[in-house]
């Protein structure tokens, strides 16, 4: 039995994507067959089909780090069996992706979701609600008084928000035009700055010293990350996470060696790499955290849906736009 996939054959972005036919990938032990219903275009998977996301896969390949869908067959295996007729989320490092009509995946990688959360959330249940987590961890667990993050205006931005609201931590939300502060602020976001203003970095200053926000994740890179260590309070850690201005991070040597500024990174796959009893602890106690905001803190909006024959000519255009809300691929059309 074959199927339909979006193979990216160059790294052209979605450009290099063509619909194609293939077999039907056949489930192994332990891992199940999933018909997909949704996943979301993360900036991660607009990297990768530009070949600028960690390690670039062998082409050709179908794109789609997550999604979500329902189990229709078993590898064979206790908890493979199990997941047969059930919805589920899940996410894929390498090979075959989400991006088509089926996808495997391991079992004990696959989370059943409740039927009172949305298709788009649980397909999103993954690469953004576990970053927003562990971005927050550092305030949630005290390490810090207040945050800063530089794409306020995101879905995970808006996630982010909700965390704060929750947990009672001040934030500090960077936006690029001055239409999204008022947004942001009906959204329940109390410090919102507007980086296009000519007093940005002043008021970005003043107010993280007032709040003493010494934590901030960076998902613009770029310039951006030399202005958080300018502007920050001594001793202050910056966690780039992402790259949306498309260039690399240049901080003042000044920042580092004479404030005490520190420039980390962060990548919510680390968050499984350990497999000992205890990491696996970790991991589930991370996935049932999310699991359980779905609804709720860890929600994702949908911008708009996307059939795989209209990724190459669509796509470009919906990604201008990403503060509406996620778009989503939806195989079925």
């Amino acid at each position: 039995m074959n199927m339909r996939a979006a193979m990216l054959e160059d790294f052209s972005g979605p450009a290099g994507i063509r619909v194609v036919e293939i077999p039907v990938p056949t489930p192994r032990h332990g891992e199940i067959l999933v018909r997909v219903i949704c996943s979301p275009v993360n900036p991660s998977d607009v990297l990768s089909c530009s070949g600028k996301y960690s390690s670039p896969p062998r082409l050709p390949v179908v794109p789609g780090f997550e999604g979500c869908g329902t189990v229709v067959s078993s590898g064979g295996g206790w908890l493979a069996n199990r997941l047969v007729g059930r919805r589920v989320a899940g996410a894929v490092q390498s090979g075959q992706g989400f991006w088509a009509e089926y996808v495997v995946l391991k079992a004990v990688e696959a989370l059943p979701m409740p039927d009172e959360v949305t298709d788009e959330s649980a397909a999103s249940a993954f690469v953004n609600p576990l970053t927003a987590l562990g971005l927050a961890r550092p305030v949630i667990k005290g390490h810090h008084r207040a945050m800063i993050h530089t794409a306020g205006a995101s879905q995970l931005g808006r996630m982010l928000i909700r965390l704060s609201n929750r947990h009672a931590f001040p934030l500090i939300n960077i936006v690029h035009r001055e239409a999204l502060v008022t947004e942001l602020k009906a959204d329940g976001a109390k410090h919102v700055l507007d980086s296009s203003r000519p007093d940005f970095q002043e008021s970005l200053t003043n107010l993280a010293r007032d709040l003493k926000a010494t934590w901030a994740a960076d998902a613009v890179a770029g310039s951006m990350t030399g202005i958080l260590a300018a502007c920050m309070p001594s001793g202050s850690t910056i966690a780039v996470y992402g790259v949306l201005s498309g260039s690399e991070s240049t901080v003042n040597p000044g920042d580092l060696i004479f404030r005490g500024q520190s420039v980390t990174g962060y990548w919510v796959s680390r968050e499984f790499q350990d497999r000992s009893p205890l990491g696996l602890l970790h991991i589930w106690r991370f996935l049932r955290s999310a699991r359980r905001l779905l609804t709720t803190d860890l929600q994702s909006r949908a911008q708009a849906h996307v059939s795989l024959e209209d990724i190459a000519t669509s796509l470009p255009k919906l990604l201008q736009a990403t503060s509406k809300g996620k778009i989503y691929i939806r195989p079925g059309g």
